[in-house]
């Protein structure tokens, strides 16, 4: 850590103690040689594309994005062939700077589905490495003394984490899946994008005996005396990192992470960023709205409450080694598959492009753009398909540089919060009470909405406005460019 950089982070986190909210800046770069992370972006955006090979936008818009993590076969890899390559190597050719990572379940889980099978099959590892074997990879229950199947999801069986010997035949049988043999079905990609790889055992109180679901029981590996073992299982995930990460370096290949749960344990996100060696990114998968809990049931986008947003925007803002992938996504109610779902609304009437402005100045409250340490998603496609936002162009939104910290603004009622860019600022309401009378700080400004995006001169300049909750704006400095042709 360079000496601006931990003195910042000592300023900032004093005045996080006091109730000052702000955003740390941290101009040394990340630790580490990697090259420049989305060159040119205002807002670093990443997809996630699974499922068959229907689906993708064209290879010019895919390669938009400034990173992509998808599943991977044969048919995938040839979705835009050309004589010189496969898909992935056709869309760097598009964007050289595209980062791409192949999806692969990680070491905590085995996947038995034909397409999620790892090495030589589910079957091979319970005779080899079954219950009974000195060199048990799998994981088996407390009562049963058997393997274990999730709930949530069938062709899932928990594997002993802790084994060394299976955390290493993981890497190198995905090594070979993916980049082994002629027909390598990841040439062309980055790495891999490790799922269900954070600090929380996946599906806690969801196991049961293999072939069983009436016989519920827990890992006795990570349970004990009825009391789970967190620490433990923390433990083996970063031995597993410290075993993964060179060797993927070595292969001239990053890892990054489903992690997850930044608003809740924001103190494991931390922990990863302290880490050396550390991954290249891990994905907060419910960043500021998610799908999940009963609302996400009903139909409805779920938003954090103030507080857990508060303890995402202050972790994003902190974070100096690692890139956060902030995922924000949910259902609307729409018959179209295609780009109209992004005019539609969820059970509660909430647009997704209203949304979409919500997470996007949600995300700039936070990103550090002199180091680069994040990037957002945005869908109401689920994980099927995905499509280029226009607020992602920067000629149509890009403020400069931010100039400022995140502050609280008072209006006449509630209050509101707002970062100061080169061209004006992103506002954003989390509370659940609308904002009236919100002096704008110097002079006039235009608040810009999704309708103004390609022509906010239609919107008046005002001193002092009002804010729905959770809604996220744009406050335009008057005599600014809302696109880049001024920065």
């Amino acid at each position: 850590m360079c000496f601006f950089q931990a003195w910042r982070a000592t300023v900032v986190k004093a005045l996080w103690g006091m109730g000052v909210l702000g955003v740390a800046f941290f101009p040394c770069p990340l630790r580490g040689e990697e090259p420049p992370f989305a060159p040119g972006k205002f807002i670093p955006t990443y997809a996630i594309k699974y499922g068959g090979t229907q689906g993708w936008p064209s290879a010019a818009e895919a390669a938009r994005f400034d990173v992509l993590i998808v599943s991977a076969s044969f048919g995938r890899a040839r979705i835009f062939p050309t004589e010189a390559g496969n898909t992935w190597e056709t869309l760097k050719r598009h964007n050289p700077a595209l980062r791409i990572y192949v999806y692969q379940n990680g070491p905590a889980l085995y996947d038995t589905s034909p397409w999620g099978q790892l090495g030589e099959g589910w079957e091979w590892l319970c005779r080899e490495h079954g219950p009974d074997s000195p060199d048990r990879w799998l994981a088996i229950g407390v009562r049963y003394r058997g393997p274990l199947q999730g709930r949530p999801y069938p062709n899932e069986r928990l594997m002993n984490l802790g084994n060394p010997n299976w955390q290493q035949y993981w890497l190198e049988q995905t090594w070979n899946k993916f980049w082994g043999g002629d027909t390598a079905l990841g040439r062309g990609t980055d790495g891999i994008f490790a799922d269900n790889c954070g600090y929380r055992m996946p599906w806690l109180g969801s196991w049961h005996l293999e072939g069983n679901p009436d016989k519920p029981d827990d890992p006795a590996d990570y349970v004990r005396d009825g009391t789970y073992q967190a620490e433990l299982f923390r433990e083996h995930m970063n031995s597993f990192y410290d075993r993964a990460i060179p060797f993927f370096r070595e292969r001239g290949l990053q890892l990054v992470l489903n992690f997850g749960y930044m608003a809740s344990a924001p103190e494991c996100w931390e922990e990863l960023d302290r880490r050396s060696p550390t991954v290249f990114a891990a994905m907060e998968e419910g960043a500021f709205v998610h799908p999940w809990g009963t609302l996400g049931r009903q139909g409805n986008f779920v938003f954090h409450s103030e507080e857990a947003w508060l303890r995402q925007v202050k972790t994003l803002a902190q974070l100096k080694n690692v890139r956060a992938l902030m995922n924000v996504h949910g259902p609307v109610i729409s018959e179209a598959e295609d780009f109209r779902r992004m005019e539609a609304a969820d059970a509660s009437g909430r647009q997704a492009r209203e949304v979409l402005w919500y997470a996007i100045a949600s995300f700039l409250q936070a990103y550090n753009d002199r180091i680069r340490n994040a990037a957002m998603n945005f869908t109401v496609w689920g994980y099927s398909r995905f499509y280029w936002l226009d607020e992602f162009d920067p000629k149509y939104l890009h403020l400069g540089r931010a100039v400022g910290v995140m502050e609280r603004w008072e209006g006449t009622e509630g209050y509101i919060y707002a970062r100061e860019f080169e061209d004006g600022w992103a506002v954003v309401n989390p509370t659940l009470k609308d904002a009236r009378g919100i002096r704008v700080p110097s002079g006039k400004a235009r608040l810009i909405g999704p309708a103004a995006l390609k022509n906010p001169e239609s919107v008046p300049l005002v001193t002092e406005f009002d804010l729905p909750a959770r809604t996220g704006r744009i406050l335009l400095r008057e005599g600014r460019n809302l696109g880049n042709q001024d920065n």
